[in-house]
This record gives structure tokens, sequence and C-alpha cells, in this order.
């Protein structure tokens, strides 16, 4: 088993006036067996909330439970976690196999021969078996992750950590590994949390994610779920590629406005008061380029940035840029005047002030219910 808890989990660094809140009042819970992932810019806390539950880093507040046991105060060594690190962090001076075998001689009493026995089905179950007697200098990055991946399995511990362990990874050897990390977790279905920026590992890989920023946690759920149903404006532009469009708009009457912008208020969103000041949210793929005078708005292409099979094209609309997607080369071209429209349902609101949402979209895609249910934690 390996659940982990943490409750209220407080982190400041400095001094006096100098004190800056790293993390701030973070609960979460991680289900055994579940890939959490803590996604967010630099700086938002994921890091630091990762070496508290390491016991890298003293937790200023609050505390962090494994299997009903807290271990706060226990020694990193004693927490029974396995952690995988951004730079690999391999002894260069010893074989793949040494590297592999080094936690077992220091924290197991087995003897040599179980050690090796372990080592090679750790390296048979990576396919790192040819490499066990090469040293790290002669390994590819690829390579090396994956002797660091097995340095932490062979370990069989209750929680594995990861902090960006791809980012030092090409694109497609970063495809690759995300493909063969969810197989390995998988397979030996050992809770794990894994920390990155890059939201497409984050939609990717996980079972749930984590949203942080500023040291506060702002969403946690399935990928899906927070895409499609933000809980603020943070966490809809974060979540999503291109960003979400935010266009500022007030209600007058049934209609919300904006320079040279009208929409109609959504059902689900009467109940707000007209005359305030609002943030509409619409993704770029949920716009539809309509025939002249029959949109919402009309824009002048800017730029227009072909991907192949899909464009993305920039819009200037009333000096806001909307981004639209599009399908391939030729959809639209640059200088063009161009209608939107997209469907209420798709359309989310959010307060202008605070970023909360107070209107999200209708559910998720394929009659889906809202709480995007997963039965593996049900």
């Amino acid at each position: 088993m390996g659940r982990l808890e943490i409750d209220r989990l407080r982190k400041t660094f400095g001094r006096g006036g100098d004190k800056v809140e790293a993390v701030s009042e973070l609960s979460l819970s991680v289900a055994d067996g579940e890939l959490l992932v803590l996604v967010g810019p630099s700086g938002c806390g994921k890091s630091t909330t990762l070496n508290c539950i390491a016991g890298l880093e003293s937790v200023t507040e609050g505390e962090v439970v494994i299997d009903g046991e807290v271990v706060t105060e226990k020694r990193p060594e004693d927490r029974d976690i396995a952690m995988v690190f951004q730079n690999y962090a391999l002894y260069p001076h010893m074989t793949a196999a040494g590297n592999l075998e080094f936690g077992l001689k220091m924290t197991t009493d087995l003897s040599a021969a179980n050690r090796r026995e372990r080592v090679e089905s750790t390296a048979e179950l990576l396919d790192i078996g040819e490499l066990l007697d090469k040293k790290p200098k002669s390994l590819s990055g690829g390579q090396k992750q994956r002797v660091a991946l097995g340095r932490a399995i062979i370990r069989d511990p209750a929680v594995f950590l990861m902090d960006e362990p791809l980012s030092n990874l090409d694109a497609s050897l970063r495809s690759t590994m995300r493909t063969e990390i969810q197989q390995l977790q998988d397979d030996l279905d050992v809770t794990t949390v894994y920390v990155t920026h890059d939201q497409t590992e984050a939609m990717t890989m996980a079972d749930r994610i984590a949203i942080m920023y500023e040291g506060e946690l702002q969403q946690v759920g399935q990928p899906l779920e927070c895409y499609y149903r933000p809980r603020n404006k943070f966490v809809a532009e974060f979540i999503g590629e291109p960003a979400m469009n935010m266009l500022r708009v007030t209600r007058r009457g049934d209609q919300f406005v904006a320079d040279g912008f009208e929409y109609p208020v959504p059902e689900r969103a009467d109940g707000l008061p007209s005359g305030e000041p609002f943030t509409l949210g619409v993704r770029p793929g949920a716009i539809d380029i309509v025939e002249p005078e029959t949109g919402v708005a009309t824009g002048t292409v800017e730029v227009v940035e072909p991907l192949g099979e899909t464009s993305h094209a920039h819009l200037n609309i009333a000096d806001t840029t909307v981004t639209v997607t599009t399908d391939g080369p030729g959809s639209v071209e640059e200088g063009t005047q161009v209608d939107i429209d997209f469907p209420a349902q798709r359309a989310h609101l959010f307060d202008a002030g605070s970023g909360v949402a107070v209107a999200r979209r209708d559910g998720l895609p394929g009659d889906q219910t809202e709480s995007y249910p997963n039965p593996r934690y049900d």
C-alpha cells in the first residue's frame, strides 16, 4: 500500500520581513497506485512540495502522511519513498549495475547474490540489460533516465516521486519516455507524484492533475475535467494549447458586450447581474469561422500558423487578439476579414476581479458526467 496524504502543508523560506511562502495550506490525497501530476509554471511551489514529501525540505506547518503514518519529521531514508531527479543524479564512477545496486546496499541486508538478482530483473524490466557494465558518461540521455528509474524501482518503495524527469530529453524521446513511464507505473501499481511544468505531460500521463500557482492549489481533478471545466481563469489559460481566449465583457440585458463583440447570455448565466464586468472564455477549437454577417464578431486575420491538418489563425477584434483553430493551409488568409461564432455550451464565464468561474462549460464531451468518473478510484 502507498496512500499519501498532505494535510495543510506550508513551506516558507527566509526570516522576518524577507519571508517567502513557497507553499500555502496545501492539502492533497493520493490514492494507492495513483499517478498524480503536480503541474504549474516555474516558481509555483510544485518542486518544493515534492521535496517536502521526500524530506529534502523541512515543513513549516502541516503533515505528510504515508500509509497512515506521519512522516513529517522522519529522515528521507526512513520514509519508504524513491525519487527520480531531473538531472538523473547517477554516480559517475559506478556502472549502471552499481548505480542500481547502491540503494539496496545502503538500505537492506540482502546478500550480494540477491542484490544481483534484483539488479538483473529490474534491468530486464527496463530493457537495459546490455547497459549494466557501462558507466553514465557512455550512456545517452534516455538510457541514463532508464537507469535512474531502475534505481527507484529496485527499492520497491511505497511512493515514487519524480521531479521533471524528462525535461533534459529531446521532444521525440520525451514522447517515448512518457509512454514508457505510464506503462511502467501501471504495471508496478506504485503511488506516484510526478512534477512537471509541461501541460502535455500532465494531460497525457496523469490519473489526476493538481494545478498550482504562487504556492496555492488551484484545482485538482482528472485531466479532461480540468481542461473542460476549469474552476478559475488561471487554470483555463494554463491548461490547453493554444491558451483559452479571454474577452472582457459587460452584461447588458440579454447580451454580453465588448468593443466589436456581442454574445447572447447563456441560460446557465441568467443569474449574473446586469451592468457588471465579466471575462468570457472560449477555447480556440470551439470557435467557428462563419458566413459574413452571421457571427458574433468580425475580425481581421493577422497571422496564420500552419500546423499540417490544422492551423492557428490569430484575429484582431477591436484591438483584442482572438485565436481560432481552423482547417489546414488555405482555410483562411492573412489580411482578410472573417466572422466568428461559438456554441453557448462551450463558453466559460469568470468573475472579472477574482477570476473564479461563475458559469462553466456544460458537462464534458460525449455526454460524460460533470465529475468524469474513473472506476479505478471511485
